[in-house]
């Protein structure tokens, strides 16, 4: 018997393709009105939740500054009632509250002290200030002013008759200054000579190497000689070398370079003029060896102590050849017309230096004989000048 299978009948959509395509395309035009929708409600939310955080951020900023105006600013309590003002030099208390641009009244907190800082640092003679606020109403400005070192001093300049209007303080760091008054202790400072001033301002530095160079000089000068070379005038005008002037009127030659190295050398010097009661009146320390060094004469070194002419040396200076030289000297004064003591009292000196040439010590020869004894006594240079040389033990020191 044969069993005949029926084919299985097939589903069938319920819905043609062209229905099924208008189906998708509404599903899609619904989806994406949605999502417009939904993005539209998020800006709008975070614009609204922007400006409601900006809202109350400036209610909390005007609450916070009628809070602070109420409490510190427009606080009477907090109005300046003192301003202290200390300075260590010669500026005055008008002066630094007209660069500060601070007065009573004002607000201790309204004042800012970085612009009050500025105004002081404007003044050429303010090195560094300090300002601090003391609650509830004082100011405190304590002013370090530069200490000045030197003058400088046009070329023209008649030193004789020095006008120090007319020149520059200068302190160690080379900043020029001016002063309307004249202190006692600036009329002692050396005075640096050969500059050119006519475009120098107060408040700017020097330029040139020169300068610097002399400035480095006094400073080095006041701590390796201590004060036993008091400096008057540096002339740089020849700019390879400085030309010092002390104030016993000793001149003293420096080259610009080894400033240390020749001081050092200039103490040996004036070590040997201590010991032996010697003033000394030029050396040159360009030299490194075989220093030249010039002695003044005892009647010289006399004369410039005591005004009267023709005195006895010091009994530290003392020695034969002078007493005879001193001797001739007053007779020379008492009784110009007679020139016979005189003569004989030189042809005894002549005698007794070729007697004992080498028994006297070095520190009791002369070098030369002084002008006044030489032409007092017959009008006529008794012995011919002789420039003395460092003893041994200096050259030696000195390379």
């Amino acid at each position: 018997m044969i069993i005949q299978k029926r084919l299985r009948k097939q589903n069938k959509r319920a819905s043609t393709s062209w229905q099924r395509k208008q189906q998708h395309l509404l599903d899609v035009k619904v989806r994406a009105k949605n999502a417009s929708a939904r993005r539209t409600r998020g800006v709008l939310l975070l614009v609204a939740g922007f400006i409601l955080v900006a809202s109350v951020l400036a209610g909390v900023v005007f609450g916070a500054k009628r809070a602070l105006n109420a409490l510190f600013f427009a606080n009477a309590d907090y109005a300046l009632k003192t301003i202290d003002v200390t300075s260590d030099g010669n500026l005055t208390r008008e002066v630094i509250l007209r660069a500060a641009d601070v007065s009573e009244g004002e607000n201790i907190f309204a004042i800012n002290l970085t612009k009050v800082r500025e105004g002081l640092a404007a003044i050429p003679q303010v090195e560094d200030s300090r300002i601090q606020r003391i609650l509830p109403n004082k100011l405190t400005i304590s002013i370090q002013e530069r200490r000045p070192v030197a003058w400088v001093v046009p070329p023209d300049a008649n030193l004789a008759s020095f006008n120090f209007e007319n020149a520059f303080l200068a302190d160690e760091r080379g900043i020029l200054l001016k002063t309307k008054s004249l202190p006692a202790e600036y009329l002692g400072l050396p005075l640096i000579v050969g500059i050119d001033t006519s475009n120098c301002q107060a408040g700017q530095p020097l330029e040139q190497d020169e300068e610097k160079t002399a400035l480095d000089l006094i400073r080095a000068s006041r701590e390796i000689l201590q004060g036993r070379f008091q400096i008057q005038t540096i002339d740089v005008s020849k700019r390879y070398c400085m030309i010092v002037t002390d104030k016993q009127k000793a001149s003293v030659t420096f080259s610009t370079d080894g400033i240390e190295a020749q001081l050092h050398r200039l103490g040996i010097v004036l070590n040997y003029c201590e010991s032996n009661s010697r003033e000394l009146q030029t050396v040159n320390l360009m030299a490194q060896r075989n220093v030249p060094v010039t002695f003044m004469q005892p009647n010289q070194a006399t004369t410039a102590d005591d005004p009267v002419a023709g005195a006895t040396p010091p009994a530290t200076q003392k020695t034969p050849d002078s007493t005879a030289k001193a001797g001739s000297t007053e007779q020379a004064t008492t009784a110009p017309n007679n020139t016979a003591p005189a003569t004989a009292t030189r042809s005894h000196e002549n005698k007794q230096k070729r007697e004992h040439p080498r028994l006297k010590p070095f520190h009791e020869r002369r070098a030369s004989v002084s002008p006044s004894a030489a032409v007092g006594a017959g009008g006529r240079h008794s012995e011919p000048r002789v420039r003395r040389a460092l003893p041994v033990e200096a050259t030696q020191l000195n390379g």
